[in-house]
């Protein structure tokens, strides 16, 4: 089964995407869009449990996702936007806000964790032209 599938792609390649071209600027747009969805996601992800938006920053940090560390307060807006569409709740205490996901929260995140499932390693191989 695994040949036939590695020969429809082959086929696929040099029939049905041999037009498709990838300029810089789609590249760079898909990578873009591929890099916030991994935020998004990590952030979710990390969000199973309480946190503070500080301890966030330091585990996307941990990640090797530096897209806050010189502008922490994005991290704000980003908890503040998802606690308003309502995928997030959160309280305070000892001076500090904690953040955690929401039961609307974690049916989201394992929608966006199944869609980059099936879909980012196919657009990224699509992308980088790996042939396997």
């Amino acid at each position: 089964m695994e040949n036939k599938l590695r020969n429809l792609k082959q086929s696929m390649k040099n029939s049905v995407f041999k037009e498709l071209v990838f300029t810089d600027k789609h590249q760079e747009a898909i990578n873009r869009r591929t890099k916030q969805e991994n935020v998004l996601e990590a952030s979710l992800q990390l969000l199973s449990t309480e946190k503070t938006g500080i301890e966030l920053v330091q585990l996307l940090r941990a990640r090797n996702i530096t897209r806050f560390e010189e502008q922490e307060g994005l991290i704000y807006t980003m908890l503040h936007q998802l606690e308003q569409d309502a995928l997030l709740t959160s309280r305070w205490a000892d001076q500090f806000k904690y953040y955690i996901l929401t039961q609307k929260g974690r049916k989201w995140l394992k929608k966006l964790e199944e869609k980059n499932t099936l879909e980012l390693p196919f657009l990224k191989k699509l992308i980088e032209g790996e042939s396997s």
